[in-house]
Order: structure tokens, then sequence, then C-alpha cells
């Protein structure tokens, strides 16, 4: 890996991390766990400049880095759903580029990193199946939701980026 990628790899861990940090201190009362998951943005950047490996090390690396400032089990729920996400959509990428667009990548990312976290509360705390089966709509609505805004925000930050790289 050449130093200028690297650079830039580490940038986006680092933006991942301030804004995974930044977005924890703003919950909604009856959801604190409701996030729009704005970090997934450098997740995507990365995905789609730098490839799969790139794209699991800055979602995995923010998970840790902004654990750092949360709780062991903010950290567990975050890490394995960071890991997943970022995995489904390398692996989507890699697979058919051209059959999903950047945001479809981030719904199925925010789809999956919500079902890795209900499944981790299922194993964790003990949630009831009826809890899961509750839950689950809510979180696809809200998950698909955040995946549109999220990808929609990484589209705009990457035809910004392409353009001004063609300039230089």
């Amino acid at each position: 890996m050449n130093a200028q990628k690297m650079v830039r790899i580490s940038l986006l861990v680092a933006l991942a991390a301030v804004l995974s940090i930044i977005e924890n201190q703003f919950t909604i009362p009856l959801a604190p766990w409701l996030k729009l998951g704005l970090a997934n943005i450098m997740t995507l950047l990365a995905l789609e400049m730098y490839g799969m490996k790139a794209a699991i090390a800055v979602s995995c690396l923010r998970s840790l880095i902004a654990g750092i400032f949360g709780t062991l089990p903010m950290l567990v729920f975050s890490f394995s759903a960071a890991l997943a996400s970022s995995a489904v959509m390398g692996i989507l990428f890699n697979i058919s580029r051209s059959n999903f667009s950047i945001v479809g990548l981030s719904v199925i990312g925010a789809v999956v990193h919500n079902a890795t976290q209900l499944f981790i509360a299922y194993l964790i705390l003990k949630l009831s199946i009826s809890s899961l089966i509750f839950l689950s709509p809510f979180m696809l609505i809200s998950a698909t939701v955040a995946g549109i805004i999220t990808g929609l925000i990484a589209k705009y930050l990457s035809k910004t980026i392409n353009a001004r790289q063609s300039e230089s």
C-alpha cells in the first residue's frame, strides 16, 4: 500500500470516528439506539475508492475508536454490526458493481447493520423472539431511510472528490 492511499484511508477512519462520536452525543429519548449512521458515509467512500478491505478497515476501526468513548456493550454491538454490514456491502460491490449504486449498497448495509444488532441483542440480552418480531419492522424502516440519506450524501461526496481529482 502506498503512502498516499494509507493517509487517505486514515483520514476516512478519523472522519468516521469523529462523526460517530458526535452522533452518539445526540439521542432520541424513546429510541436512544436509533442513529442516522453518518460515519457509514466514510465506509461507502472507502469502498468505492479503495475496495472491500479498506471499507472493512474504516468501519471496524471507526467502531473501535468510537467505542473508547462509549461502553463495552456499545462496542460489541457496534463492532459486530460494522463488520457484518461492511463485509456484505463489499461482497455485493465486488460481485456486481453495475447492479448496485452507492445508495443501494448503503441501504443494504444499514439493513444488515440493524439486523446484526438485533441478532446480538437476542444472543447477549436474551431478547425474546416476540421482541425481535416487534422491533424488526421499525428497524427495517429506519435502516432504509438512514441508508438512503447516507447513501445520497456519499454519492454527492464521491462525485465531488472525483471531479476534483480529474481537475488536478
